[in-house]
């Protein structure tokens, strides 16, 4: 078969490709060259190394790696080799491996991307919620980065303590891939949503992740990686106490509303009656003025996430407006305006509703 595959760094676009070649002209390359794209996939797949081989070096059994999905991406073969060019990007300061064969067959060929030169200065830019107390109930929690983060490490790097600082085994859903928004600064926490739907196994098995009247804390470790492959300056926490759960639906109604005034650039102010989703935030709420449309402005969201204002680009009309709310919008626990996400089966009031918008109308004075 000639001289051995040879793995190599190279550049598309800005981005980092895995060059694979033979050992000469006449090596182990040639036969790869021959191949369709979709033959290449399966013959050629690249894996982040840590998922096909253990912390001894060993390949994972066959009936593990076939459960396996592979790195997205494309093959480009030309005369002296082939370039995998990854649908998004490799991260800085991982091996990649190139399974010779396949899946359960083949030989694994690692390379691993050089971490960025330069020391650590990524941070936790923000923990959501930001209120020191949780329902019990709570669903999801935001982790935000001063930079662009690696993916794969978030199992390993958050977690939820208890107030002895003892780690609550069980408590966050593991997510493959990891919920990060299209930048990777902003990474999505979910605890297990089986503890917390009443009926479900998970449930009667293990209860709830959190106490109420409890303290704990979500934590994050330095060790948790940015794009560049550099742990964070430092590691983040952020405590809560437990209250009571909350099920029932986000009402518009039960918000307090107050009008700016005529001829500024006031804010308008909306208060909630309990904390929303922070993330949800940007982008569920609107204020369209009748005769004219959409309003454009800036929004801010405070009070642990309790209060929304908004702040037009030009000085407000006497007429007419309204706030405009898209039905997906949540609280912190899952609950949204359409529907409670732990209801009551026998009570016919937390039934899902149907309605596609809904609208608070003020006028500024």
């Amino acid at each position: 078969m000639g001289a051995p595959l040879e793995l190599a760094w190279v550049e598309d676009h800005g981005r980092a490709c895995v060059r694979i070649s033979g050992g000469d002209s006449n090596g182990a390359i040639t036969e790869y060259l021959a191949m369709a794209t979709s033959e290449l996939a399966r013959t050629l797949p690249v894996f982040a190394t840590e998922l096909v081989d253990d912390d001894a070096g060993r390949r994972v059994p066959a009936v593990l790696a076939n459960q396996l999905q592979a790195t997205a991406g494309e093959y480009h073969a030309d005369d002296d080799g082939i370039t995998f060019v990854p649908r998004f990007p490799f991260l800085a300061g991982r091996s990649y491996s190139v399974l010779v064969g396949g899946l359960g067959a083949g030989t694994a060929l690692s390379i691993e991307l050089p971490a960025a030169a330069g020391g650590p200065t990524t941070t936790v830019a923000s923990v959501h919620p930001s209120d020191g107390s949780v329902p019990r109930n709570l669903l999801r929690c935001y982790v935000g980065f001063s930079a662009p983060m690696s993916e794969g490490d978030a199992a390993r790097c958050v977690h939820l303590v208890d107030a002895s600082g003892d780690v609550i085994a069980g408590a966050l859903l593991e997510m493959d891939p990891e919920l990060w928004d299209p930048d990777r600064r902003r990474l999505t926490v979910l605890l297990d949503p089986g503890r917390i739907k009443r009926g479900l196994a998970p449930h009667r098995e293990a209860g709830y992740p959190l106490q109420e009247g409890e303290r704990f804390a979500l934590v994050v470790d330095g060790g948790m990686r940015d794009a560049r492959g550099h742990p964070l300056a430092e590691g983040a926490r952020r405590d809560y106490d437990v209250g009571p759960d909350v099920r029932r639906r986000v009402d518009p109604k039960d918000w307090q509303v107050t009008s700016p005034r005529t001829g500024t650039r006031m804010p308008l102010v909306v208060g909630f009656d309990r904390s929303l989703d922070r993330a949800l935030l940007d982008h569920c709420l609107a204020v369209v003025r009748g005769d004219s449309g959409v309003v454009r402005g800036t929004i801010g969201v405070r009070s642990g996430e309790r209060t929304w204002t908004f702040v037009p680009d030009a000085p407000w009309a006497g007429v007419d407006h309204h706030l405009v709310v898209d039905p997906i919008l949540e609280d912190v626990c899952g609950n949204s305006v359409r529907r409670v996400f732990d209801r009551e089966l026998a009570d016919r009031e937390q039934d899902p509703v149907t309605s596609t918008v809904v609208t608070r109308e003020f006028r500024p004075v």
